[in-house]
């Protein structure tokens, strides 16, 4: 039997990257995944504190248990995407456009099933979507088991529970989030979403 072994990871303190390495694979992510999302895979798979990646994804200086909004004003876009090794565009696209803030809800807005799947939308922030366009499900705000409003921000307690709410801990979805090993979307689903992003 074949053992892995993982670096303990050491961090420079300039930039989010770890001397030896981080595990980010861009197969995790699903059409229009919200940077939150993105955020969150990295912090658990890198078993990362909340703390550091709002540090180091943040444009200036900020209390990192205060957090800051999922926009282009206040993250990092060139830091996250070259610490993701992902496209800039990629990352753009996974907060609030401009054009789009009167209909942004602040709270988090999700679909369970899509939180299961381990993926969470901008779409799924948009006032006008009441409904997953991929499973039909409406649109819930609150943890089902506290009764909590969710936050949509990039800020220490959200990251350290990933697609869980930060106030008991109970899943947003109906299972553990699960990205690592699942079966991709099929077409339909996938034009979906992006139907919605554009729409």
């Amino acid at each position: 039997m074949e053992l892995s072994f993982y670096p303990i990871l050491a961090f420079e303190e300039s930039k989010l990257s770890p001397n030896l390495g981080y595990l980010f694979r861009r197969q995790w992510l699903d059409p229009c995944e919200s940077v939150v999302s993105i955020l969150w895979k990295f912090a658990r798979m890198n078993r990362l504190p909340g703390h550091m990646v709002v540090s180091h994804v943040a444009r200036q200086k900020v209390d990192p248990y205060e957090g800051f909004a999922a926009t282009a004003a206040e993250l990092d876009v060139r830091m996250t995407a070259t610490s993701l090794g992902l496209p800039h565009k990629a990352i753009r696209l996974a907060m609030v456009r401009p054009e789009l803030r009167r209909g942004w809800c602040s709270h988090l807005r999700f679909c369970p099933r899509c939180m299961s799947r381990g993926y969470h939308s901008v779409v799924h922030q948009f006032e006008s979507v009441p409904y997953c366009p991929v499973h039909g499900c409406r649109m819930e705000n609150v943890c089902r088991s506290c009764g909590a409003i969710g936050e949509y921000l990039i800020k220490a307690s959200v990251l350290d529970a990933p697609f869980k709410c930060p106030n008991c801990r109970s899943n947003y979805g109906y299972m553990c989030a699960s990205f690592v090993h699942r079966i991709p979307w099929p077409p339909r689903d996938r034009a979906a979403i992006v139907r919605a992003f554009i729409g």
